[in-house]
């Protein structure tokens, strides 16, 4: 397969990201960017089993019930709610360990930034520049891993802590 054939099958597959990341129904756009982190990355960097892979799904989803029922003008019955999903967010976190929580905290935030990637695409020309910038991000992304993510998240409040 030449160079050409892989930048067209790259764009295909972009495209076909973006379609589904303007799809209807619920969670369209966290199913949008799975498949295209599994799509580019072929997986994180360490094997997990079944029953982590598990835990880590579980996590992720509890902290996106958490921070869906976070809200601050919420009646006693939403808070009521809300307090309970994080005292099942602190069981699943007990349960799973510092490592499994940082994976799950990781995969969070790399499903978020490549939706962010994607609507930047599809808000774009979708020009060979356009998609060689999208898929070199898509690569950092996929590389990425906690530590990294946590230093560059220290050094952002850092900068802003010193400016504002």
């Amino acid at each position: 397969m030449s160079e050409h054939d892989d930048a067209q099958a790259a764009a295909a597959a972009l495209r076909k990201a973006v379609e589904e990341l303007g799809g209807d129904g619920a969670g369209a756009d966290g199913q949008a960017a799975q498949e295209a982190v599994r799509a580019f990355s072929g997986g994180s960097g360490q094997e997990w089993t079944p029953e982590q892979e598990g835990q880590i799904r579980a996590l992720v989803e509890q902290i996106r019930r958490v921070r869906k029922l976070n809200r601050p003008d919420a009646g006693w019955w939403h808070r009521k709610r809300e307090w309970r999903a994080r005292e099942h967010l602190v069981e699943l976190m007990m349960a799973g360990g510092p490592e499994l929580v940082s994976e799950a905290e990781l995969r969070l935030w790399k499903n978020h930034a490549m939706v962010e990637v994607l609507l930047e695409f599809a808000g774009s020309a979708m020009k060979q520049d356009d998609i060689a910038k999208t898929l070199a991000r898509m690569e950092t992304l996929h590389t990425a891993t906690y530590e990294g993510w946590q230093q560059a998240r220290k050094a952002l409040a850092d900068e802003q802590a010193a400016t504002g």
